[in-house]
């Protein structure tokens, strides 16, 4: 449209001081350039080429297998009485970095893991933060919460009839492996970044059936489910400019990771998902993320043919997706995170926990989960009355994408969507695992997600109602933040 213009050594002068400007890193700068005479030399009318800069991203993407030995103990389940006795499929960490044209980076890592404690998760945060220079607020650590990857040191060890045992050690040193890896995964991929586009979209999958209202045991002649699910596939790829293949899909869908319930290592259906897609798309690295799924289960499951069975749905709703189902993003990345104080009701007392240790009824890992609070109390260590909870907001190319910690019911992934769109990707398990997140209709209907499980993640009371106001709010207040 103006090739007279375009052909002007002034303006290429021109164009390469304002690019060289733009940019902040040298390797930026250089990929940059190479974009740019790329896209003069195909004489491109200029409206084009400026839609096509503004949407020019660098992506890096790197994978490293954290498959544990055989006979390390399981994560997830408290009746296992013994450990890890083959694998299915390798468990992997794997990371993506985004950086948009203005050298703002984010990290996204997913693993196939139940999740991060909070300790491992802010010495991972520091460390990329001091030497890759990349702050807390733009890493997002997820979790497949699969059933059948590792136990992580100091989460949910009272439900582990492990204390005692060599498997004490064997748990520390794979935290310490563990996190040393993530942080190199994340490292190799800042180090590969390259021109890209990036593109969202979002598709739908079935198998996910609410486990408060619908017994498993009935579900093969139950004709009609209830209760609330998110059926959502969010899909976010990134294709490099260079060749046009594929480097990353990120998905998530909103469901327990809880196929399989056996003795071999496994990423249960999203490791079966990952799989279908690296091999339908060889030069990609896919990630899964964990959505708000805490109180939704794949239904009907316990066999390793149902797990791969529901990897391939979902492997195919995102192939649906990526076939026509994309819109570019443009380049422009924003990160937020702020803690907010969750309270819980008054906790129990000595004599309560003493009653639950003591009571040949209860089940073994409650016993043991009072034993735990109980030591904490004999060596003066008060019992919590509330938790500085993250609450993580990025905009991606102007898409929503909130990472809620904690196992989130998925009543957090509708009110969310109600308040900010039918576009936004809502995550759970991400950053840190200290509990269930339950919804004020889940406290009040009582059960597993809303009072039990407290005790075994060392809670010793439920939730105030309070908790979803205060969750909600703090999204919706960083994203009006970011939207300023």
């Amino acid at each position: 449209m103006y090739p007279d213009v375009i052909q002007r050594p002034c303006f290429y002068l021109f164009l390469s001081f304002i690019l060289f400007s733009i940019l902040h890193s040298s390797y930026s700068q250089v990929c940059y350039m190479n974009v740019t005479s790329s896209l003069l030399s195909s004489q491109q009318n200029f409206t084009a080429f400026e839609t096509t800069l503004e949407s020019v991203w660098y992506v890096g993407v790197s994978a490293v297998d954290i498959t544990p030995p055989v006979g390390m103990w399981l994560a997830g389940y408290a009746m296992r009485d013994r450990p890890a006795e083959s694998t299915i499929h390798n468990l992997w960490v794997k990371a993506v970095v985004l950086q948009d044209k203005e050298g703002n980076k984010g990290v996204i890592v997913g693993s196939d893991i139940l999740g991060f404690t909070r300790e491992l998760s802010e010495r991972i945060k520091q460390r990329i933060s001091k030497d890759l220079n990349i702050p807390p607020e733009s890493v997002l650590l997820n979790s497949s919460h699969t059933h059948s990857g590792p136990v992580i040191e100091n989460s949910l060890m009272p439900i582990y009839p492990i204390e005692g045992t060599d498997q004490i050690e064997k748990v520390k040193k794979y935290t310490t492996d563990l996190e040393e890896k993530v942080f190199q995964v994340v490292k190799n991929a800042v180090n590969n970044i390259k021109p890209a586009q990036v593109y969202y979209g979002k598709g739908l999958v079935r198998f996910a059936v609410n486990r408060r209202n619908n017994r498993e045991s009935e579900i093969e002649n139950q004709f009609e489910f209830r209760g609330p699910v998110d059926y959502s596939v969010p899909v976010f790829v990134a294709k490099l400019l260079e060749d046009d293949t594929i480097t990353a899909i990120i998905f998530g869908y909103a469901c327990h990771a809880t196929v399989l319930s056996g003795y071999q290592w496994c990423g249960d259906y999203p490791g079966f998902a990952q799989e279908e897609l690296q091999n339908k798309f060889p030069t990609a690295v896919a990630v899964f993320m964990a959505g708000c799924g805490a109180d939704i289960n794949p239904l009907p499951r316990r066999r390793v043919s149902l797990a791969r069975q529901y990897g391939k749905e979902l492997a195919s709703a995102v192939e649906g997706v990526m076939e026509e189902g994309l819109e570019v993003l443009p380049s422009k990345l924003i990160t937020r995170l702020k803690r907010i104080t969750l309270e819980l009701e008054t906790p129990k007392s000595k004599e309560e926990l003493e009653q639950i240790a003591n009571d040949p009824n209860q089940l073994d890992y409650m016993r043991r989960s009072a034993i735990y609070l109980l030591r904490d109390l004999a060596n003066g260590i008060p019992l919590r009355t509330s938790y500085d909870y993250p609450v993580q907001v990025w905009s991606v190319g102007g898409t929503p994408l909130i990472a809620l910690a904690g196992e989130v019911v998925v009543d957090y992934a509708i009110y969310v969507k109600q308040r900010l769109g039918k576009n936004v990707v809502v995550l759970g398990y991400s950053n840190e695992l200290m509990s269930y997140i339950p919804s004020v209709r889940v406290l009040r209907e009582g059960g597993y997600e809303g009072d039990t499980s407290q005790l075994e993640y060392g809670m010793p009371a439920k939730w105030k109602e309070s908790i979803e106001e205060r969750i909600l709010s703090a999204v919706e207040s960083l994203w009006n933040e970011i939207q300023r």
